[in-house]
């Protein structure tokens, strides 16, 4: 398998896996030659034997065809990055589309982004609109594959009052279709999220891990966050269900983009139930990036919500978020970014719990761009976190966020930080 080719003469080898993939021109303001595309690609592909290729949306025609064309000459199978629930410069959602909080107004997108805006799954029009231009996408495309993005709810890390979501009336109606009763759900979470004693209570069901010997414990305590939560995973799992078969329609294979095990619930996303309509999942285990998906961002969020909105101490709120996580966070917020984020046994521990949550084929995703203030990479952690997830034994690595961005000689690094000994 391509992933398993020896590089450098022998002395480094690529990790045992089956699949290297990496995403590449994420849509932004920078204008692309397809020359300047093509060569990029090139550098890249000399240095690592990568078998997927995961090109953005919304390129130009000749970017997107040098794109494919030097996949093809690599032997590379060429993926449509694809958001779902977001606009794609094609795609634009209306604003009546957008998801709803549990204090009646529309979730803001991060920084006020379109790219981030989601909007609600359970919406006959979002359904209507989003799936026939998947369709229209796939088919005019030169594509393998498709790797699904933006494929959950808006996280609701950094104030669950206003940014746990959806409580429009299409999700009234469809959680009425399953006997739940939305408002009164939606009354008891903003009772819960405004008590001080509850609001504690509410960030480690947010956060959940599997532990079948206390699930009944805690189900009885927060059962109507529970249906609530098991709700939403049901109106993604479907949705992404719906997109999978017009994939699979067209004979085009599909990846998923994920959040991290321990954040996938509080998402709207069901590792288990999603595995079956694709054939791989990535999950997004940054665990040293301070953004969207990255853990670090979602987790100081949390715990950030728990001192300022509630008054509880800043040791407090991180043993909470340690303890619902499962991931070791230090005694404060300043400490974990003087830190860089988390160290690299949190991956492992990641990408073990995928498998435990039912993930068949598991590509772990790094983010090896550095940007101010979001992602600050030190050669030393970057080849630690490699070789975390060399033992947590996944299937593939997706090189993340994205390969246009990233310096040629931290592939380089890549090689470095999976020697075998």
């Amino acid at each position: 398998m391509p992933g398993n080719q020896e590089k450098c003469s022998g002395k480094f080898r690529l990790i045992d896996m089956s699949i290297l993939a990496a995403q590449y021109l994420e849509p932004g303001p920078e204008i692309i030659s397809p020359h300047q595309a093509r060569q990029h690609l090139r550098a890249a592909f000399n240095i690592l034997p990568i078998s997927i290729l995961i090109v953005g949306w919304n390129l130009a025609e000749d970017v997107e065809a040098a794109c494919a064309e030097e996949a093809a000459r690599q032997g590379a199978r060429l993926f449509r990055w694809q958001p779902l629930f977001t606009g794609d410069g094609i795609f634009s959602p209306r604003p009546e589309w957008q998801t709803i909080g549990m204090n009646g107004n529309r979730v803001a997108g991060f920084r006020g982004m379109d790219e981030f805006t989601f909007v609600c799954p359970n919406r006959p029009a979002v359904r209507e609109a989003a799936l026939e231009h998947l369709s229209d996408v796939l088919r005019a495309g030169h594509y393998q594959g498709v790797f699904l993005d933006r494929i959950r709810y808006p996280s609701p890390s950094q104030d669950p009052e206003s940014d746990l979501a959806c409580f429009c009336e299409d999700c009234r109606t469809a959680a009425a279709e399953e006997g739940l009763d939305l408002e009164e759900i939606r009354r008891s979470l903003q009772g819960m999220a405004a008590s001080h004693k509850e609001a504690p209570r509410l960030v480690e069901t947010l956060l959940s891990r599997p532990r079948p010997e206390s699930m009944d414990r805690r189900g009885k305590k927060n059962q109507g966050l529970h249906d609530f939560l098991d709700f939403r995973q049901r109106s993604i799992t479907q949705f992404v269900h719906s997109a999978s078969a017009i994939a699979r329609s067209q004979g085009i294979d599909v990846g998923l983009d994920c959040f991290s095990p321990t954040l996938a619930r509080s998402v709207g996303q069901d590792l288990a139930a999603l595995d079956p309509c694709c054939d791989w999942i990535k999950v997004m285990s940054y665990g040293r990036t301070f953004a969207p998906a990255g853990i670090p961002y979602e987790l100081l969020g949390l715990a950030g919500w728990l001192v300022e909105r509630h008054g509880a101490p800043e040791e407090e709120a991180l043993r909470i978020i340690t303890s619902a996580s499962g991931l070791p966070l230090p005694e404060s917020r300043e400490a974990l970014k003087q830190q860089n984020g988390l160290d690299s046994d949190a991956l492992r521990i990641e990408m073990q719990l995928a498998r435990q949550m039912g993930v068949r084929k598991l590509l772990a995703g790094i983010v090896l761009v550095e940007i101010e203030a979001i992602s600050r990479l030190e050669r030393d952690e970057i080849i630690a976190d490699l070789a975390a997830l060399q033992q947590a034994r996944a299937d593939g690595l997706v090189i993340s966020w994205d390969l246009w961005r990233i310096p040629i000689d931290r592939l380089e690094l890549v090689l470095r930080g999976i020697q075998n000994e």
